[in-house]
């Protein structure tokens, strides 16, 4: 008679339990990465927006004007949509100027439904505003100073 062996090898359970574990790390992960990716869209449409009025500001203060009908500097200016962001230059916003530089904005991202933020030509002076943005759980505010300077939260 031979000698009896244990049987080698995992259980069904075992393997069940290793299986159950992976799930619960990898959702986990995968919650952990969909936050930051929400997070990741929103600062970008903000750095975007800033982005924006940080150069609209300098156009203006360098007095530059572009066009083939432009002959001194102008003021320049951001146009705030629910969809997009216009760049644009003169004392207000045409949407049938072809100057205007249009950029898309996140549309997960909520902010004002129109709003335009103007810099006087050589000053970069404007008025006093601030602008909101929320999403995904994120809000930030975009605060500019009567003397143009930019300054926003997280």
């Amino acid at each position: 008679m031979q000698p009896r062996t244990l049987a080698r090898g995992f259980s069904m359970l075992e393997v069940l339990v290793v299986l159950g574990m992976f799930a619960i790390v990898a959702g986990f992960g995968l919650f952990v990465s969909m936050e930051t990716f929400r997070g990741s869209n929103f600062h970008s449409d903000r750095d975007l927006l800033v982005a924006l009025l940080q150069r609209a500001r300098a156009q203006a203060v360098n007095n530059m004007c572009t066009g083939s009908a432009c002959t001194d500097g102008v003021p320049h200016g951001v146009h705030i949509e629910t969809d997009k962001y216009v760049l644009f230059q003169g004392s207000a916003y045409s949407s049938s100027n072809p100057l205007n530089s249009t950029f898309s904005a996140n549309p997960s991202v909520t902010r004002p439904a129109s709003q335009d933020v103007i810099f006087a030509q050589l000053t970069g002076n404007t008025s006093a505003t601030s602008i909101a943005l929320s999403g995904g759980g994120r809000s930030s505010t975009i605060s500019i100073s009567a003397q143009g300077q930019i300054t926003w939260d997280n």
